[in-house]
């Protein structure tokens, strides 16, 4: 679980979302008590996020317009979906109590809920490279402790990628070695995470093994989300 899990106690504004008809729904509780779990693993580790995820079962399914509503017996409020169909779960009490639903305006079975570990974005944009190298660390080791650790056998982290929409303008991302040179990072298409449902975007990767262990990236264009590459 990619994609922090943030507590949010005060009461949100109701808004009513107009879904489709047999609508994809999933269990608060279910969310909840996985957003109550995975919040161990990120006390120690605050280099990486953990989020809900919505994900299409086939790349072609679109991710734009996503909206989701939490729906109870006397809670009906909206949640902020990302670009990349990350959401941070409200933690209400109220909610759980009533059994409420997580109700996504497409029908079912083209959409799942999912948990979603990524790195955290800066606000400044300045991404030191030591920072990034312990940030996949944290990140591989919070999912092999968090049950992934069969599918992870035998990798290791080789670096971390910046990803961006995939029809947006060529992402402004440099490297800014120790003596202050500037050398850009060229945008490729690949798949966000490990997931090839997503599809395409432009990722921009740092790879290791290609760069100098000391410097700093400068990201002017913010990205969706940075994720990790392992091999």
């Amino acid at each position: 679980m990619g994609s922090t899990l943030a507590k949010a106690d005060d009461a949100l504004p109701q808004v009513l979302i107009p879904a489709q008809r047999d609508a994809e729904w999933h269990s608060y509780r279910h969310a909840y008590k996985a957003a109550r779990f995975f919040e161990p693993f990120l006390k120690t580790r605050p280099l990486i996020q953990a989020h809900m995820q919505i994900r299409p079962r086939q790349p072609d399914l679109p991710m734009d317009g996503l909206q989701l509503q939490l729906a109870g017996e006397t809670v009906n409020l909206t949640i902020p979906v990302d670009a990349l169909g990350r959401a941070t779960l409200p933690m209400l009490k109220q909610a759980y109590d009533e059994d409420a639903v997580l109700r996504l305006n497409r029908q079912k079975g083209n959409y799942s809920f999912n948990g979603r570990y990524s790195i955290r974005e800066r606000d400044d944009g300045v991404y030191s490279a030591a920072d990034l190298r312990a940030a996949c660390e944290q990140l591989i080791s919070a999912q092999r402790e968090s049950g992934y650790r069969l599918r992870l056998i035998g990798k290791k982290c080789a670096g971390v990628k910046f990803v961006y929409p995939r029809d947006a303008a060529a992402p402004d991302v440099q490297f800014r070695d120790a003596a202050g040179k500037l050398t850009p990072l060229a945008a490729v298409r690949g798949h966000p995470f490990e997931n090839p449902t997503m599809g395409d975007y432009q990722i921009l990767i740092y790879r290791f093994a290609d760069w100098p262990a000391q410097g700093d990236f400068l990201v002017h264009s913010k990205p969706l989300a940075v994720g990790t590459e392992y091999e």
